[in-house]
């Protein structure tokens, strides 16, 4: 539900614009706050509650002549995505250049009480919250591509559909983090601070190598090669893309642990083991965007995705495993060597050998 939230000092003003827009569209939640502080609040609480405010539709005049500016830029800098509209009656006090530098989506420079202003409100409110929607994808997508890639998608977004293609999917997942946090419970941040530079470690390897983010699941990240710029028709190149990535973390994970070894030495007595298993497997399954009007997922669904996540079960940590479909595009370039079989895989009959990437 689209949260709304109306600004304006004057009461009769502010009932009039919120009936007017309930009558049009009754699937708004409209606020209502009479001064600045007010505004602010709405904001903070709404924010604190995870139900954020989409639009702010404010008056330019109230305490001050600056007052409808001071909201859109408490507005802004509380949500960067959020959208807001001035309007007011008095144009002499609006310097429209000043308004869209500090980040309106538009003006409306009418007074509020006539019919024609309100349905222009409404239609521009309409506006920005389509155009909120489409930064928050837009948000949303960055954090999951690598810049070059992303760039490919904002061309041509017709690439974010759901195909059917044959990709290679990667898992990782550390090793006796659940004892570490047991360790640490009572330095939270210590742990905290460990996952945020594991995970930036991890994307940065991840988006190197051409792959895609498709989620951290607690201490684990998922991701995938070959989605969209897949290399070759067999898949080779996107398969050695995600060793050489599940390589690279490895030595970034050393590195990462290290560091923070010696900080959680000044708070533990005993000795602390973690490190990172991997497994990697080739397959075809379902990918692109399958998120719905109100959360957005990019990832890739099917048989061989939990495949892929049972090989990384299998691994020790600081060992990388594959499937006989990865193994037989990589092993020209990678030296590898059979390890082990599993055969009770969920949906996928039969018994598969898993190879161990050496160094």
């Amino acid at each position: 539900m689209p949260v709304i939230l109306i600004v304006d000092d004057e009461r009769e003003n502010l009932d009039s614009l919120k009936r007017a827009l309930g009558d049009e569209n009754p699937g708004w939640d409209i606020l209502t706050a009479q001064s600045e502080d007010e505004g602010e609040d709405c904001l903070r609480e709404q924010l604190e509650k995870g139900e954020p405010v989409d639009v702010v539709l404010t008056d330019l005049v109230m305490e001050t002549e600056a007052s409808g500016m001071n909201i859109l830029q408490k507005a802004r800098r509380l949500d960067p995505l959020v959208m807001t509209v001035l309007f007011t009656a008095k144009e002499r006090s609006l310097d429209r250049y000043a308004a869209f530098d500090f980040g309106a989506f538009d003006v409306v420079e009418k007074n509020i009480r006539g019919t024609a202003a309100a349905r222009e409100i409404n239609i521009k409110t309409r506006a920005a919250l389509r155009y909120r929607e489409w930064s928050q994808r837009i948000s949303f997508l960055r954090r999951y591509f690598d810049p070059k890639v992303f760039d490919v998608i904002e061309r041509d977004p017709s690439l974010l559909a759901v195909s059917r293609r044959t990709i290679t999917i990667a898992f990782w997942d550390i090793r006796g983090f659940s004892a570490l946090c047991e360790s640490l419970k009572a330095y939270p941040d210590l742990v905290a601070g460990f996952l945020r530079d594991y995970s930036e470690m991890g994307a940065a390897a991840i988006f190197d190598h051409n792959g895609v983010l498709d989620k951290f699941i607690g201490d684990g990240i998922m991701a995938l090669f070959g989605v969209l710029n897949h290399r070759d028709d067999t898949g080779e190149a996107d398969a050695l893309s995600a060793v050489e990535t599940a390589l690279a973390m490895r030595e970034g994970f050393q590195e990462v642990r290290d560091r923070w070894l010696e900080e959680w030495k000044l708070y533990v007595p005993h000795k602390i083991e973690i490190g990172l298993g991997c497994g990697i497997h080739t397959g075809e399954v379902l990918v692109g965007n399958v998120g719905t009007d109100r959360r957005d997922q990019f990832t890739a669904l099917g048989a061989d995705v939990n495949f892929a996540s049972r090989i990384e079960r299998q691994a020790r940590a600081g060992q990388i495993l594959v499937s006989q479909s990865t193994q037989a595009r990589v092993g020209g370039s990678m030296r590898t060597q059979v390890v082990t079989e599993v055969s009770d895989v969920k949906n996928i009959p039969g018994t598969f050998e898993l190879f161990e990437v050496v160094d």
